[in-house]
């Protein structure tokens, strides 16, 4: 489904393309075919809603556009970059909120997010990068919880705080993963204000649900 403003013009490319993407996997009783020919476009500025039901391949998706997962067959590019063969510049384009819960117990919540836009080559002066860090962590309702340790928070703050991880390094194309699954009601509805937010400013936005 989409909505949203379309921000692209004839000249630009598609923010997102899957182009025939298959993906087989090897199963106790044969080949398992997790995708099969997948063809659709994300454009630019878009909201645009992946749906299906809980298997039917929307995180197997999200995996080959992030470079986790390689297709059996395709070709996805993010921004006009091949995830395969442009894979750095591919990579940089995208800001991804997964579905588990991933974090390093050693830092704290501004240490994780600053180690996090190293981990892009964002080469702007520090001054200039934790003030987005701290945009992001009152956006997000973090602010009291910046020095806290990570293994300190709470599942709806670590949650939030893997939604900062992916958008520290301001990506054009922001991709959610079931975001509202085990979330509480005050981070879903900040959540959603804030990726609205986001999307009016230009941001293309794949929100994978079942």
């Amino acid at each position: 489904g989409r909505a949203g403003p379309l921000l692209q013009s004839p000249a630009m490319p598609a923010a997102v393309v899957f182009d025939q993407v298959a993906k087989t996997f090897a199963g106790a009783r044969g080949a398992v075919r997790a995708l099969d020919g997948v063809r659709f476009d994300v454009e630019a500025g878009e909201f645009f809603g992946l749906l299906g039901p809980n298997g039917a391949g929307k995180t197997t998706l999200i995996s080959i556009l992030a470079g986790l997962s390689r297709a059996t067959r395709g070709r996805v590019t993010v921004m006009g970059h091949d995830v395969v063969t442009d894979y750095a510049a591919a990579r940089r384009s995208l800001g991804i909120v997964p579905q588990e819960l991933v974090f390093d117990p050693f830092f704290s919540v501004r240490e994780a997010l600053r180690i996090q836009s190293g981990y892009f080559g964002v080469r702007q002066d520090k001054r200039a990068n934790d003030a987005w860090i701290d945009e992001l962590l009152a956006h997000l309702g973090l602010s009291d919880k910046a020095d806290a340790n990570m293994r300190q928070l709470s599942g709806g703050m670590k949650r939030r705080v893997l939604v900062a991880q992916a958008l520290v390094h301001k990506p054009p194309v922001i991709v959610l993963d079931e975001p509202t699954a085990g979330v509480d009601v005050e981070l879903r509805q900040t959540l959603w204000g804030f990726i609205a937010n986001l999307n009016k400013q230009g941001h293309t936005v794949l929100l994978t649900t079942h």
